[in-house]
C-alpha cells in the first residue's frame, strides 16, 4: 500500500511541475532588454494601455486585465514608445526606448 501511494504522490507531483511551467513563455532568440514590465497601482486594473511611437502613431492598445504587464517589444523598431495608461480620468504615462 505504501509503494502505491509513493507512486501516486510522484505521478501527481510531476504533472504538476508541468502544469507549472507555462508553455511558450519566452521563445528563445529574446532578451530581456526588450521587455517592458509594467506594474500599475489596483485602481488601474481594467484600464486601456495604448503604446505610441514617437511619432505619435498608436501601436497597439490593451486592456489591463491585472496589476502586472509584461510587454514585448522585441519585433519594434528602434525607437522611443510612450506607454499610456488610462482609466476614466486618471491618466500615468511611461517612455520605454528600444536601443
Amino acid at each position: 500500500m505504501k509503494i502505491l501511494i509513493t507512486i501516486l504522490v510522484t505521478l501527481f507531483s510531476l504533472s504538476a511541475a508541468n502544469a507549472l511551467t507555462p508553455a511558450g513563455h519566452f521563445a528563445s532568440g529574446k532578451s530581456k532588454d526588450s521587455l517592458f514590465v509594467l506594474r500599475a497601482e489596483k485602481k488601474f486594473v481594467g484600464a486601456i494601455v495604448e503604446i505610441y511611437a514617437s511619432t505619435g502613431e498608436l501601436v497597439t492598445s490593451k486592456s489591463l486585465n491585472k496589476r502586472k504587464m509584461i510587454i514585448d517589444f522585441g519585433s519594434v523598431m528602434k525607437d522611443t514608445y510612450t506607454i499610456v495608461v488610462v482609466k476614466g480620468d486618471e491618466k500615468q504615462e511611461f517612455q520605454y526606448e528600444k536601443k
